[in-house]
């Protein structure tokens, strides 16, 4: 059995191990981001800044811009297309006026300082993350598969990691005002909000969709300006086409960890359709609707109760995302996190709960196993390790609030 402190160091080398060896290969990754996911983002960029934003959606426009700046889109006659909301491309803008490759080079940059600032917050504001050494706790970080994977792909997942974690936060102090406008600042990444939206309605989080509400009317007022009205309205059908035409967009339900690539993503192109989506749909709200009730959003917000609840929603916010994506992992960081320190430490719980926490975050820490399920276009299976995590949150919560109840008769029987 390993001490605590040998545990520490193995934990260090790990990461820090990882971490090397993502800086070693970094070269061979960024020399070439041409086909880079970056590309649909400069495209955009591109589109608004020569005053066509109003058809930021012709894919046949996209192409003709990107093929100006990637041999990759040129090759193919086809761009690889932009799929998020309309006022997102006006984060673009700046870097539009830049040669595609110092774009990339300053839009990488800009996404490393800020999943170091949302790790500096969350360690700061959460005591569970600050009992972490530093040596340990930043190389978990950045050698976390997801957000290295979303670094290489030019991504803009360190945007939506730093909003989640602020919504986690306030969540957490209370501040549920706040917390609803960092999630509508998140709607860059919709299907990922939209279901935790769900749990507000359902928790009746009226503080938090107040935020989230005022946050929202102002950027679909910035995404009209930059479309036009014919423009926003023509946005549902254009995603609606990308996924009927998967290859060419870049959609396989077999590299989603969510409940949708668990449904959808078996054989090599299996088709979408209106069953299985109906199928996907059914599952996604019951996982909301449980882990609505896992949220005890009547305990204080500092206990393990409330910590486990809103871990427990981060997790089915994901699972339920119609476009999970392997890089959207990472705004589950600090629930993977303070799933391991909750298996490690909280000797009340018992052990198979305690195992199920630990080997939930070990899945999705363990680097060399997310590298050969996205390899083998498998990383749909990683849902099981979320789920395994939402089941482990859930058992704690389950014997914390017995213990309360053993407590508050104790008190009582006292008295």
């Amino acid at each position: 059995m390993l001490s605590y402190r040998r545990l520490q160091i193995f934990a260090g080398m790990f990461f820090g191990g990882i971490l090397l060896s993502y800086i070693l290969i970094a070269p061979r990754v960024y020399d070439s981001p041409e086909g880079a996911d970056f590309s649909t983002f400069y495209t955009a960029g591109k589109i608004v800044q020569r005053g066509q934003g109003s058809q930021l959606y012709d894919w046949k426009l996209q192409t003709r811009v990107q093929s100006e700046f990637s041999q990759v889109a040129a090759v193919r006659h086809l761009a690889l297309p932009y799929m998020r909301p309309p006022f997102d491309a006006l984060l673009f803008l700046p870097l539009s006026y830049l040669p595609y490759l110092r774009a990339f080079q300053i839009w990488i940059a800009l996404s490393v300082l800020l999943v170091g600032l949302a790790a500096a917050l969350l360690r700061w504001r959460i005591p569970e993350f600050l009992a972490i050494p530093w040596w340990i706790y930043y190389p978990a970080v950045f050698s976390y598969c997801p957000i290295a994977h979303g670094f290489a792909l030019g991504q803009d997942h360190a945007l939506v990691f730093f909003l989640f974690a602020l919504v986690m936060i306030f969540l957490r102090e209370g501040k549920d005002f706040r917390a609803g406008c960092f999630l509508g600042l998140a709607l860059i990444k919709f299907q990922l909000v939209l279901p935790f939206i769900i749990v507000l309605l359902l928790k009746k989080q009226f503080r938090a969709l107040g935020g989230f509400l005022a946050v929202a009317v102002l950027l679909s007022g910035v995404g009209t300006w930059v479309l036009g009205w014919q423009g926003a309205m023509a946005y549902p059908a254009y995603l609606w086409r990308l996924n009927q035409i998967r290859t060419a967009a870049g959609i396989y339900p077999s590299v989603m960890p969510s409940l949708r690539g668990l449904v959808q993503g078996w054989g090599k192109s299996m088709p979408s359709s209106l069953s299985l989506d109906l199928v996907t749909s059914l599952l996604s709200l019951g996982l909301l609707v449980w882990a609505a009730q896992q949220w005890k959003t009547t305990a204080p917000r500092r206990s393990k109760v409330y910590s486990a609840g809103i871990a427990t929603v981060f997790l089915a916010t994901l699972l339920a995302g119609y476009h999970a994506f392997g890089f959207d992992l990472s705004l589950l960081f600090p629930v993977v996190l303070g799933a391991a320190s909750m298996g490690l430490h909280c000797l009340e719980l018992d052990a198979t709960t305690r195992r199920m926490l630990l080997m939930g975050a070990a899945a999705l820490m363990f680097s060399p196993l997310y590298l050969l399920l996205l390899a083998g276009a498998r990383l749909n299976l990683m849902a099981v390790g979320l789920l395994l995590l939402a089941l482990g949150f859930a058992r704690a919560i389950k014997i914390w609030r017995s213990w309360e109840t053993i407590a508050v008769h104790a008190h009582s029987g006292a008295g």
